[in-house]
């Protein structure tokens, strides 16, 4: 029997009957897009697909009240919440943490899409493709680097839902015991180069990849929101 509670992580084990009976963990005090709310993340990620093909997941899940692909700022908002909320249940949210570990191993992929422009901002899209997209403006070129070090930290905010540097980094800690790292292009192209937001863990860091091919296929995190 599925159970929630408002101030901790919930684990709600497996059964055979349906996705509702699928493993999840249930996420309180989400902050996205400005609300605070409660999520639902799942133990399966999706299969292996490009973000166009994410999209049309995300339609048809979503409309059907099922789990479905999410962008980056809610992926991030999940990881957040649940590192602040660690020590409210310490065993559940050690579980959740190392399937976070696991999971961002396997390039998951988002529906976050940064268009870079040959000139002037750059286009950040959230939900691409979707009937939530929303988008945003602003420069996201420039040089590879730990995201303490970057001189254009409010990029971030438009990537990840917050600038905040030192809790991205305290987060990145608790998951995966390295500080985060951005990757992005580095310079203007003569045309529009259209690339994918993707995370990765490894050894020397938990990457925020802004230069993913569109084409490329990964897994994704699965979501839904409880209230």
């Amino acid at each position: 029997m599925e159970t929630t509670k408002k101030s901790e992580i919930v684990y709600n084990a497996p059964t055979i009957r349906s996705w509702k009976d699928e493993g999840h963990f249930i996420i309180p005090k989400v902050f996205y897009k400005g609300k605070t709310g409660t999520y639902r993340l799942f133990e399966k990620m999706t299969p292996e697909m490009n973000q166009e093909q994410l999209a049309a997941l995300y339609e048809k899940e979503k409309q059907k009240g099922n789990p479905y692909p999410t962008d980056a700022p809610l992926i991030w908002a999940i990881c957040t919440s649940a590192y602040i909320l660690k020590n409210e249940n310490p065993e559940t949210s050690k579980k959740l943490k190392n399937l976070l570990e696991n999971n961002f191993k396997r390039y998951p992929n988002t529906l976050t899409k940064i268009i870079y422009n040959p000139s002037g901002k750059d286009k950040i899209i959230h939900n691409y493709k979707t009937s939530d997209q929303y988008s945003l403006d602003g420069k996201v070129v420039g040089p590879d680097n730990w995201i303490n070090k970057i001189s254009d930290k409010n990029i971030l905010e438009k990537l990840l839902g917050t600038s905040n540097i030192e809790q991205i980094n305290e987060v990145s800690q608790w998951i995966n015991r390295t500080n985060s790292y951005l990757w992005r292009l580095k310079s203007n192209s003569k045309t529009k180069d259209e690339r994918v937001a993707r995370f990765y863990a490894y050894d020397d860091g938990l990457d925020l990849l802004c230069d993913g091919y569109h084409l490329d296929e990964y897994p994704a995190f699965r979501v839904l929101k409880v209230d």
